[in-house]
């Protein structure tokens, strides 16, 4: 049996999957996160800060914590003084992948890469 993620994190609106998914990625943020580190192999607060879309800190720092809280990312130390952790997308968070390559695809050919 696989696991679920922690639903005491997100408030889900009806039973819908669709739905139901909708409230844990649906945010302007959350599929781009999942996206650096899926993808990017984007691991520290840092390589996500970097990103192109330049997520405001209080929010990144907000949907880590969501995302860990799901089970989708875990967060482990990598350096001890001073303390810093790393992302590591989950079992559970490969199954989004084909996801965003379905975004990808849609993007490409539909909205084209911009300027």
């Amino acid at each position: 049996m696989e696991a679920e993620p922690d639903s005491t994190s997100v408030d889900f609106r009806s039973a819908c999957p669709v739905s139901r998914s909708l409230d844990l990625m649906g945010d302007k943020w959350t599929l781009l996160i999942m996206r650096d580190a899926l993808i990017f192999d984007r691991r520290t607060f840092a390589d996500f800060a970097a990103s192109s879309e330049r997520i405001p800190t209080n929010l990144l720092s907000q949907r880590l914590k969501k995302l860990v809280a799901t089970g989708l990312l875990e967060r482990r130390p990598y350096h001890d003084k001073p303390l810093r952790y790393e992302y590591i997308p989950t079992a559970l968070a490969a199954d989004l992948r084909p996801v965003l390559t379905a975004l990808e695809v849609f993007g490409r050919r539909h909205l084209g890469e911009g300027d």
